[in-house]
């Protein structure tokens, strides 16, 4: 696996990845927010829980057909 991508999942894991609330942490710019749903934005949220995020999953199942029974 790429180091890039252990990375990745390394601070996503530990809810480290660069998000609003984290950012927020260490006094940068912004309210900690998401922009479009108005809650803390967590590494989860931005992949998971967003309403962007879930039409994105949506929208890559559609286009990968039933793969593995998901």
């Amino acid at each position: 696996m790429p180091l890039k991508i252990k990375i990745f999942v390394w601070q996503l894991l530990r809810d480290r990845l660069p998000s609003g609330t984290e950012v927020l942490k260490r006094h940068g710019p912004g309210n900690g927010l998401c922009p479009l749903c108005h809650v803390p934005e967590t590494g989860t949220h931005i992949l998971f829980s967003c309403v962007a995020a879930q039409a994105l999953w949506c929208f890559v199942r559609e286009a990968l057909g039933p793969v593995g029974g998901l």
